[in-house]
């Protein structure tokens, strides 16, 4: 993924202030280790094409997920690093 910009995954606070959150692709999603953050805005979550589902959206409890996904403030998830850490920057999430 290197040479490549940053890439949008989702939208924190979607019927608010819609704050677009992108990710920085430098930190391989498939290769860096998961983060579990508390969302502290609601998040509109989206799959950039070809990256797999979050580590914390997979198996049995991904039935029925669909992109883009809404998930409410006070969640906690586990998601890719970069994904994680860029929540953390917009405000939208902290380290759980």
């Amino acid at each position: 993924m290197s040479g490549v910009g940053p890439i949008q995954v989702g939208i924190a606070d979607p019927n608010g202030t819609a704050t677009p959150i992108f990710a920085d692709p430098g930190l391989a999603p498939f290769t860096a280790l998961p983060k579990r953050v508390t969302l502290t805005k609601d998040w509109k979550q989206s799959l950039p094409p070809g990256w797999p589902a979050d580590p914390g959206q997979t198996g049995v409890h991904a039935a029925g997920h669909a992109y883009p996904r809404a998930i409410p403030s006070g969640t906690v998830i586990t998601t890719f690093a970069c994904i994680a850490n860029a929540l953390v920057a917009a405000n939208a999430a902290t380290l759980a």
